[in-house]
């Protein structure tokens, strides 16, 4: 992990892995050529929660509601958001964009409404995973027909978004 300071930016985002019917959604990036869950910047005044309902709205057409984590106490005042599962410092190496890194509020949601697996998302290629795929090392096909490999932390993260959802 390369120190703040070092001549390059760092922007907040929040990333969302949203699960239904036991299954999580993974999206192409075509900037990064990889599969990740819905995610994005956060905008100027926007917390990280309203950051990733809206990117998970944005990118997957779905509307999501965050899993707190046991036990999480709720106030009259102050307002008490649920906390991220995980905050990773990911390095974005791109060809189009200066080296910045993304500081990312990765949260575990799910689906509000049921959801049609075959439909189409804004954001365009698209695969909803199941657990027996998350529980080993695995490919996805890009659009352009080549196989890609899935990060591990998105694997992993995928597993134990399940795991959450199951705890509702």
């Amino acid at each position: 992990m390369t120190e703040p300071g070092s001549g390059f930016e760092r922007h907040f985002t929040a990333t969302a892995y949203i699960v239904h019917a036991q299954r999580t959604l993974l999206l192409w990036h075509r900037g990064l050529r990889m599969w990740l869950p819905p995610g994005g910047h956060c905008e100027p005044n926007e917390d990280p929660v309203q950051a990733v309902i809206r990117e998970a709205r944005e990118e997957s057409g779905l509307a999501v509601r965050v899993i707190p984590p046991p036990g999480l106490p709720q106030f009259e005042s102050p307002a008490v958001l649920p906390p991220p599962a995980v905050i990773l410092v990911e390095d974005i190496v791109r060809d189009d964009q200066p080296f910045h890194q993304h500081i990312d509020h990765v949260y575990f949601t799910v689906a509000v409404a049921p959801v049609d697996f075959t439909a189409a998302v804004p954001h365009g290629p698209h695969e909803w995973v199941d657990r027996p795929v998350l529980e080993s090392r695995f490919s996805l096909k890009a659009p352009d027909g080549s196989l890609v490999s899935v990060a591990e932390d998105v694997r992993l993260l995928g597993l134990q978004a399940l795991d959450a959802a199951l705890e509702l």
